[in-house]
């Protein structure tokens, strides 16, 4: 399976495990993951945020994790301009809620001053496992170039082995 995948399975059929943290409720459960892409399919209503796991404070045992949100209501990205052409936008608080039937996370990262990432949904899941062949730590993106920084790094189309998920969804029975 590619990572881009998830944006188009129903999160009904996934019967994995649920890892130890629940990024869907625990409030700061993805400090120090860091953001690495978002995507939005406005005919479908589906959003994806990519994550690189292998510094997260909480989460441990995967590499990857990708929230996917179905039936989007609403999806903000703040960030200043920064003076280096990558940046590695960690996160350093994510408030996850539920208004009604609305999941919602606001996420605020640093370097400063910061860049902020929010977004509502009819329903949600956090999917995490691993990318076959990346190193144990992310690389330096100030020490390579992009082709080596990609090499190492996540992306949409990376083969994707998933090990575990949370899932919210307001209309479940």
């Amino acid at each position: 399976m590619r990572i881009e995948d998830l944006l188009s399975l129903d999160h009904d059929s996934w019967h994995l495990p649920k890892p130890d943290v629940d990024a869907l409720t625990g409030e700061d459960a993805l400090q120090d993951a860091q953001v690495l892409d978002v995507r939005l399919n406005a005919l479908t209503g589906v959003a994806g945020v990519l994550f690189e796991l292998r510094q997260s404070l909480h989460i441990e045992g995967a590499d990857t994790g990708v929230l996917v949100c179905f039936g989007t209501r609403d999806l903000a990205w703040s960030g200043a301009a920064r003076p280096t052409e990558l940046t590695a936008w960690s996160v350093g608080g994510s408030v996850p809620s539920t208004r009604g039937t609305l999941f919602s996370i606001t996420m605020s990262m640093w370097p400063e001053p910061g860049a902020s990432l929010s977004l509502t949904a009819v329903s949600a899941a956090f999917i995490v496992g691993q990318v076959p062949g990346l190193a144990s730590a992310p690389p330096d993106y100030t020490a390579h170039d992009r082709t080596t920084i990609a090499a190492d790094i996540a992306t949409w189309s990376s083969t994707f082995e998933p090990t575990g998920a949370n899932v919210f969804d307001s209309v479940a029975p």
